[in-house]
């Protein structure tokens, strides 16, 4: 989960610069990221009829698949080498500033272009219009943020639909016949060797941290779920001065917490409270509130500083909403315990790496034709509702692509 503080605020914009040579000259790059960094050993993808067959040359193409892993861009670019297309991305402007600006140099030669996810970025805007009405294909994560809930979709962000219809009204209003399609998908990974040991090893681990010790024979879910409950109790004795362990099941301690946290930010650094929207839609606007002020050098030292420990709350906010309280309880496969482990790895100790081989199946779904969306009405209805069209195909996608083992 990618902490805004990182860098501060947005200094550029990084365009993209891919091309023939570029593509195959980082060709080894991609595939050593993809099977070594990330242990994807093989990328299953269904459903490539809706690229070859079903959208017309020279459309232009917004990918929209879920997003639970770092992994899923490297999983898309797979995608796009056997369609024998040119993927373009649109990523966090920090990821471009990583190692001395070498990734940057690398991402923009891959096809990647930055984006200021904390506010309104024409510029990554008006790119992404520019590669659709150009005809060129687009993956977007409409989710935002990383997650690490592989079997389940958290609400989409309005915007991927908005960057779409704005392409497709741009070509209306210049009489063009092309068309914009959006393309749900659904990424789903699985496990291919038995990694049980080294989750268990993982675990003993994380509980030797906090001096806690697992009762003989106690099964690996419910460990997990007692280091939750541990690490949750602590943050609430921390945060409001008191634990919740009577006030309700995991799940809606979690919960309860947040908005205990976003109520006091908002009453503090906004005018008004936005409990009616979702738990991202708020961290976004306080994000946005709190870094304007963090990089403010003409405030008083006192608000800088008052702003950047507000700003570590509004982290622990996505952090928690990460945590459903009930996705291991509800269903405790490897993989969920595996996802859910890392989170706390990567939490506690700011990186995790997956526990074994894995294999990922990418299923594309039924195009949507947006030039038969644009005249159902207002700009901002339209959008709405070509957002919740698209949330439920990609939920119906990520049902298909969790019944149907993928074969090892």
């Amino acid at each position: 989960m990618w902490d805004p503080l990182t860098f501060g605020t947005m200094p550029s914009f990084w365009p993209p610069r891919a091309n023939g040579f570029w593509r195959m000259a980082l060709e080894p790059l991609r595939r050593y990221y993809l099977r070594r960094y990330y242990a994807i050993s093989q990328v299953d993808v269904e459903g490539m009829e809706a690229l070859r067959g079903k959208i017309p040359e020279g459309d232009g193409v917004l990918l929209a698949p879920n997003h639970s892993h770092d992994s899923d861009p490297h999983v898309m670019m797979e995608v796009a080498h056997q369609a024998g297309r040119c993927f373009y991305f649109m990523a966090a402007w920090q990821i471009f500033k990583m190692h001395w600006g070498i990734d940057g140099f690398v991402l923009a030669r891959m096809g990647a272009f930055s984006v200021d996810r904390e506010g309104c970025d024409r510029r990554a805007m008006a790119q992404a219009k520019e590669l659709l009405t150009n005809g060129k294909y687009l993956v977007v994560f409409p989710e935002g943020e990383v997650f690490h809930l592989n079997q389940r979709l958290t609400p989409l962000r309005e915007g991927v639909a908005f960057m779409a219809l704005s392409a497709q009204r741009d070509l209306e209003k210049e009489d063009s016949s092309k068309r914009i399609w959006i393309v749900p998908a659904a990424i789903r990974y699985r496990y291919v060797d038995d990694i049980r040991p080294k989750l268990e090893a993982a675990m003993t681990s994380l509980e030797s941290r906090l001096v806690l010790k697992p009762t003989a024979g106690t099964p690996l879910h419910k460990r997990i779920i007692r280091y939750g409950e541990f690490l949750l109790t602590l943050k609430e004795k921390e945060r409001l001065g008191h634990s919740c362990e009577s006030e309700g099941t995991l799940a809606q301690r979690l919960s309860n917490l947040s908005h205990a946290l976003l109520d006091r930010l908002e009453a503090q650094y906004l005018e008004a409270k936005l409990s009616e929207e979702s738990v991202p839609a708020r961290v976004k606007h306080l994000r946005r509130a709190l870094l304007e002020r963090f990089t403010d050098e003409t405030a008083e030292a006192s608000k800088r500083a008052a702003a950047r420990e507000a700003l570590d709350e509004v982290q622990l906010v996505l952090q928690l909403y990460s945590y459903p309280g009930d996705y291991v309880a509800e269903t405790p496969s490897i993989e969920r315990m595996a996802e859910t482990i890392e989170k706390f790895e990567e939490d506690l100790q700011g990186f995790a790496l997956p526990k074994g081989k894995r294999r990922a199946r990418v299923i594309l779904g039924e195009p949507i034709d947006l030039k038969q969306e644009t005249g159902a009405g207002r700009h901002r209805k339209v959008v709405g509702d070509v957002t919740a069209k698209l949330e439920e195909q990609i939920q119906q996608l990520m049902r298909k692509a969790n019944e149907i083992p993928v074969a090892v």
